[in-house]
């Protein structure tokens, strides 16, 4: 009898530097790409930053892009909760958008995305093909003005990104 389960690499907490939108353009770039999860990831280190209102609108946003690893993985169950949750975390931002996302477009073609999901049913939701998919449109030359509203981590008091020291488990 052997013990031949694979050796795990211990994982560590490391420290990197990251910019707000840094993060928030890597986060688009790889949600249009299909990079669902790996977009997950990116908003997320901002997101467990974050400790005022736009805080909801990271989470809506990485909820939408779990919903389509869900989906890749025909979770009926997991893509359609998710996605249901994801629009009410991006409700409050719909109508203004924020931090230079058009929330009520990602909204309305996540709207779209969940009405399919739905009619699917479990079992053919990997049927959903990305060009379904919403798109992670991101506008820098609002993120200045935005911060300073939103009072968001990550900024000077004038709006202007900082160089965040953040802790990652790898």
């Amino acid at each position: 009898m052997s013990d031949a389960s694979p050796a795990r690499r211990k994982r560590q907490l490391v420290y990197k530097v990251v910019t707000v939108p840094g993060n928030l353009r890597q986060a688009c770039e790889e949600f249009n790409s299909g990079l669902y999860f790996e977009c997950h990831e990116t908003l997320e280190e901002i997101w467990q930053e974050e400790q005022g209102p736009v805080r909801d609108l990271y989470k809506g946003l990485i909820q939408v892009a779990a919903a389509f690893v869900h989906i890749g993985r025909n979770n009926h169950f997991g893509a359609n909760r998710l996605l249901t949750t994801a629009l009410g975390y991006l409700e409050p931002y719909r109508a203004s958008g924020a931090m230079g996302f058009d929330v009520e477009r990602i909204c309305s073609e996540s709207e779209r995305v969940l009405a399919e999901v739905r009619a699917l049913g479990p079992g053919r939701v990997s049927e959903i093909g990305r060009d379904l998919a919403p798109s992670y449109g991101f506008d820098p030359s609002k993120i200045e003005d935005e911060a300073r509203h939103w009072g968001a981590w990550g900024f000077d008091s004038q709006g202007a990104p900082l160089e965040m020291e953040i802790a990652v488990v790898e």
